[in-house]
């Protein structure tokens, strides 16, 4: 357990591998489970498959937005206030966590179930993809409640001074989800139903256990049913907080959506497959991005509220040079190997391997540079200037992405679809350079913040 001393006296150094590793080991192991049933379908069902889950992932990234979003609000209100010396307030935030995931979960399970069949209808797709796509969708909105647990009680794990457990119980789940999917798909022949239920399954195992945690004597955040309330100002308070990481994850869905559409006209079927695979084969890095932006959110958090901005800084900075190499590491793979790669998912066709391939060697120039956006957005959510983080996650997609996504391939058809991305990240990432500027300015006591 990291104390609250280490915390405002250790190594920015020690606190970063501290937090960071078992944070990005985490939520890659978290995410690995979405890749393990991208990796079954391909080879136990085949490039419709695939299509069907790319069709259904929009919607499954609703549910891990809303789950993020709380995890991620509670934390880095709870981490402030900790900072600060207010561990009352940060106990009464705590308190309305498992009763707001449980409103959360049961909404999302009645709309998602009631919807499903419109939802999959919007696209032109063949019956069968649909059909496959439905049934995936089915069996996550069903377990609603059991992907959000973990989802929003892993980073409070975290912030608990807990990561090595969080990063267990996350490497515990994709075994499981390993073991299911290999039953369920491979050898039982349950098609995308069976790859739903195996993961719906494995994020049970963490939400059990995770919850255990906090009803535990080893926590510092410790629950009871007798001290959980439903307080609307802190409800409130916590989804305010989490906004920006609720508009990153939802944007990703948002974007696979238009995505979708837009391969549909542009391409076919397999065309989508191709964009799942890409999707598979780049998750990894964006995982990292993603497990060293929430890392350090609470050192970033816990020492702003304790005035020690220098900390801040060099955090901050430290987060940004990891994203730089991890990119660097991914572009060359893509570069050296990208059939092997793609193989991994078993593409049907050697059409659909060559536009997965296209495709890759394109939009991986965004690996240089996306990192630092997400890193910089959680800065912002971490120190609870919530607007600034909402404009880079949302600013991405609405101001940059979604017009090149349109325009583009009026010109220059498929390649624009894959144009479009590092496009509009790299439009992002200028914009970030001249915020960052500023920030540390402030930071090191060169400039007063603008009311």
């Amino acid at each position: 357990m990291v104390s609250d001393e280490e915390m405002l006296s250790d190594s920015v150094w020690s606190l970063f591998r501290r937090f960071t590793f078992p944070a990005v080991a985490g939520i890659l192991v978290a995410g690995i489970q979405t890749i393990i049933d991208g990796f079954f379908i391909g080879n136990g069902v085949g490039s419709q498959g695939l299509a069907g889950v790319t069709l259904a992932f929009p919607f499954v990234m609703f549910i891990v937005a809303a789950g993020i979003m709380m995890g991620m609000g509670s934390a880095s209100l709870i981490a402030l206030e900790l900072g600060s010396s207010h561990r009352d307030r940060a106990m009464r935030i705590m308190s309305n966590v498992f009763p707001l995931v449980a409103v959360a979960g049961l909404v999302i399970t009645i709309l998602g179930l009631v919807l499903v069949d419109p939802l999959i209808g919007m696209f032109e797709a063949s019956d069968l993809v649909r059909s496959m796509a439905g049934d995936y969708m089915s069996v996550i909105f069903a377990g609603s409640v059991l992907l959000l647990l973990p989802l929003t009680l892993d980073p409070l794990v975290r912030n608990d001074g807990f990561p090595l457990l969080a990063m267990r119980t996350m490497i515990l789940a994709v075994l499981a989800n390993l073991v299911l999917d290999y039953l369920f798909v491979m050898r039982m022949d349950m098609q995308l139903f069976g790859a739903a239920l195996a993961t719906v399954m494995a994020f049970a195992l963490s939400a059990i256990i995770l919850s255990m945690h906090f009803f535990g004597s080893r926590t510092g955040l410790k629950v009871s049913l007798g001290t959980m309330g439903f307080h609307p100002g802190e409800v409130l308070r916590i989804v305010e907080s989490g906004l920006p990481s609720f508009a990153m994850q939802f944007s990703v869905a948002v974007l696979f959506l238009a995505h979708n559409f837009v391969l549909l006209r542009y391409g076919d079927e397999g065309a989508v497959s191709a964009y799942g695979i890409i999707g598979y084969s780049f998750a990894v890095f964006y995982m990292m991005f993603e497990g060293i932006a929430v890392g350090v959110q609470p050192i970033i958090g816990f020492n702003y509220g304790a005035g020690l901005y220098d900390r801040v800084c060099r955090t901050l900075q430290l987060a940004m040079a990891a994203c730089v190499a991890i990119g660097s590491i991914g572009v060359i793979i893509v570069y050296l190997v990208p059939e092997m790669v793609a193989g991994m998912f078993n593409p049907d066709t050697e059409e659909i391997l060559e536009t997965t391939v296209t495709g890759m060697r394109i939009i991986v120039a965004s690996l240089l540079v996306q990192g630092i956006v997400v890193v910089n957005a959680t800065y912002y959510q971490s120190v609870n200037r919530v607007g600034y983080a909402l404009f880079i996650h949302l600013g991405k997609i609405f101001v940059f992405m979604f017009p090149l996504l349109l325009a583009l391939p009026m010109f220059f058809g498929l390649h624009g679809v894959w144009f479009a991305t590092p496009l509009a990240d790299y439009l992002m990432f200028a914009v970030v350079m001249v915020m960052l500027y500023d920030e540390l300015k402030v930071l090191r006591g060169e400039k007063c913040r603008r009311p």
